[in-house]
């Protein structure tokens, strides 16, 4: 039977993000020659692992939450994660003039959830081709594409499942980027600021629901990264 990828609850926010793994080495190591220099070698490779913890929740709320958490089925399923990165650039510093926030539509009402509209961040095209696990990307010359910093996080749309790190910064809008990518890209790609992830609980023990009289308190799952090319070959909306 093939697996699910579920859709992420709408209005379910996280208040906390702890970052279980990073960057790690296999077969890393140092080699020593005659004239005494040493060189160091290693090749990087994981998966992002997070622990999601999530505010107080009652009634409706409580109850997409935890219907959310049966549909993972203990981590056999996976889930759309908006990726939440609480340092972001600003709309300013992506290159928006005077972007307008909190407007309602021209009737005065908001959307079916309560929100007001707010402004997007704007998409940048991808300069050049890269092959699936690549560590260097280009991107255009456009609004924040030659403006990434060491630490800003983005990723590719459409149809693109994963996040990446900028590591080191070459100019003109050439970047090192942690992880590979999970996907191939071209110049039919766009970059984006507000990537989306696939994600599935680490395991039957990766998330806690305590239940007081109240609320759902300190509701918390334990997740690890779906690669792209995995999504793809063993997941469905169905």
């Amino acid at each position: 039977m093939a697996r699910r990828l579920v859709s992420w609850p709408l209005g379910i926010g996280v208040a906390n993000m702890e970052f279980l793994s990073g960057p790690r080495s296999v077969g890393s190591g140092s080699t020593e020659s005659i004239g005494n220099f040493t060189q160091t070698f290693g090749s990087p490779f994981g998966s992002l692992r997070v622990r999601f913890t999530f505010g107080e929740m009652r009634g409706q709320m409580a109850r997409r939450f935890r219907g959310w958490l049966t549909s993972l089925n203990g981590g056999a399923n996976a889930t759309r994660v908006p990726w939440l990165d609480g340092d972001v650039m600003s709309l300013e510093e992506a290159g928006v003039i005077s972007p307008i926030r909190n407007q309602f539509w021209s009737n005065g009402m908001p959307w079916a959830d309560g929100k007001r509209w707010k402004p997007s961040y704007p998409l940048v095209k991808v300069a050049a081709p890269a092959d699936l696990g690549a560590t260097i990307v280009e991107l255009s010359d456009a609004f924040w594409g030659h403006s990434l910093g060491i630490g800003d996080q983005f990723g590719f749309m459409p149809f693109h499942f994963g996040v990446y790190e900028v590591t080191q910064v070459f100019g003109n809008g050439l970047y090192r980027i942690w992880p590979s990518l999970r996907k191939a890209i071209t110049t039919d790609d766009f970059a984006t600021l507000e990537p989306t992830l696939a994600m599935r609980l680490e395991s039957e023990d990766g998330l806690t629901k305590n239940r007081d009289p109240d609320f759902i308190r300190g509701g918390t799952a334990t997740v690890v990264e779906v690669f792209d090319y995995d999504v793809r070959d063993y997941f469905t909306d169905n």
